[in-house]
């Protein structure tokens, strides 16, 4: 069960693509004779951006340090980091002042319904005293800013930390980020639920979008959807079915029959099993097939119709794909293939598969045959 909600701040609670923006073009165009390209002063700039997130710097400290390494005149840095400590700050009061009610509300009802609320972000000097002075700063019971703590994203210390603080352990938290950092991966490395928060990326813009869209994590399309999602009940991950259950589950999808005595001898020789269970009743399948060479054929992706549409295929995908990537040895490749029920192409498609034909392969093809 979901006892505490976790979040990212950045393109989760708050968007720096609000009003006015102020990102490293405009530092760089702002610079009177720069004397670099924008590549350049990208480079500088990044090379500081570990010092500046884990406190070692302040923001004016490491645009004085990046100016420096840019060879900027020495007798202009200090006029220089002025301007362009006030410019973000400027940009980061848009931010702050345009926090949606949204995300406020969110707050209040995670509280309201019990759930501790916890933040990690990783951030410089001037965002972490708007995070401390913003009006969403007394709504958690836990906080971990790089800027103060010394951590950052994707480090799993900032993970298990705050969930010891917070008093539940990962697998009772669900982590709400846009993605950046690698987050949703660490957080899930430890053992929380993580989800991939969508409802700011439409102002995104390259080449500053924290990160893509991941297939692999449940998409929130809005702030709400976050209560849901802490809400939806746990299910029972087993490693075994019966050949009646098994048939059963085939039935009510629609698909082909054949004798139980053929079922029971394909489920014992397959590579991965994993049956979701709902009070002992299978909800769910996934079921692998792989020759201990190259080929890996996912055989069963089953999900029941009561239960479709609640993110179970997602989460059948993600375990079957975990278990793919332990059986890699070092060096190896494999040819991971399935046949999608029609009309799931493009669910298939989130993870990284391409239907055929292509310009370099043919169709897929099959046939059945009766003994």
């Amino acid at each position: 069960m979901i006892r505490a909600v976790i979040f990212d701040m950045f393109e989760t609670l708050v968007s720096l693509f609000i009003g006015r923006t102020y990102f490293s073009e405009n530092i760089r165009d702002d610079l009177e004779n720069a004397g670099v390209s924008l590549d350049e002063f990208r480079d500088a700039w990044h090379k500081t951006e570990i010092g500046r997130s884990r406190g070692e710097y302040t923001m004016a400290e490491g645009l004085t340090e990046t100016l420096r390494l840019i060879g900027y005149d020495e007798g202009k840095i200090p006029a220089a980091v002025e301007m362009v400590v006030r410019k973000r700050r400027e940009a980061l009061g848009d931010t702050f002042s345009a926090i949606p009610e949204e995300s406020v509300q969110l707050l209040k009802d995670l509280h309201e319904r019990g759930y501790k609320i916890g933040l990690i972000s990783n951030c410089f000097s001037d965002e972490c005293e708007m995070i401390k002075e913003s009006v969403l700063f007394p709504y958690f019971d836990a906080v971990r800013l790089s800027y103060e703590c010394g951590i950052n994203k994707p480090d799993p210390a900032v993970f298990t930390s705050i969930c010891e603080e917070l008093g539940v352990t990962p697998q009772e938290c669900l982590y709400v980020g846009d993605g950046g950092s690698k987050e949703l991966y660490a957080a899930r490395a430890v053992g929380m639920k993580a989800a991939q928060a969508m409802w700011f990326r439409e102002g995104m813009f390259e080449p500053h979008v924290p990160c893509p869209v991941l297939g692999e994590f449940d998409h929130l399309a809005v702030q709400a959807d976050v209560l849901a999602e802490a809400a939806k009940p746990d299910y029972e991950a087993t490693d075994h079915i019966t050949p009646e259950e098994y048939m059963e589950m085939r039935r009510a999808v629609g698909w082909s029959e054949f004798p139980l005595e053929q079922a029971k001898e394909g489920l014992a020789h397959s590579a991965y099993l994993c049956c979701l269970r709902d009070a002992g009743k299978p909800i769910a399948l996934a079921r692998v097939i792989w020759d201990h060479g190259y080929v890996v054929y996912i055989a069963d992706i089953i999900v029941l119709p009561p239960y479709q549409g609640s993110g179970l295929g997602r989460e059948l995908m993600n375990r079957v794909i975990a278990f793919i990537k332990s059986i890699l040895k070092p060096g190896y490749r494999v040819m991971i293939s399935l046949q999608a029920a029609k009309g799931k192409e493009e669910f298939y498609k989130k993870f990284g598969f391409t239907p055929r034909p292509t310009e370099e392969h043919g169709c897929g093809m099959h046939q059945w045959m009766e003994g």
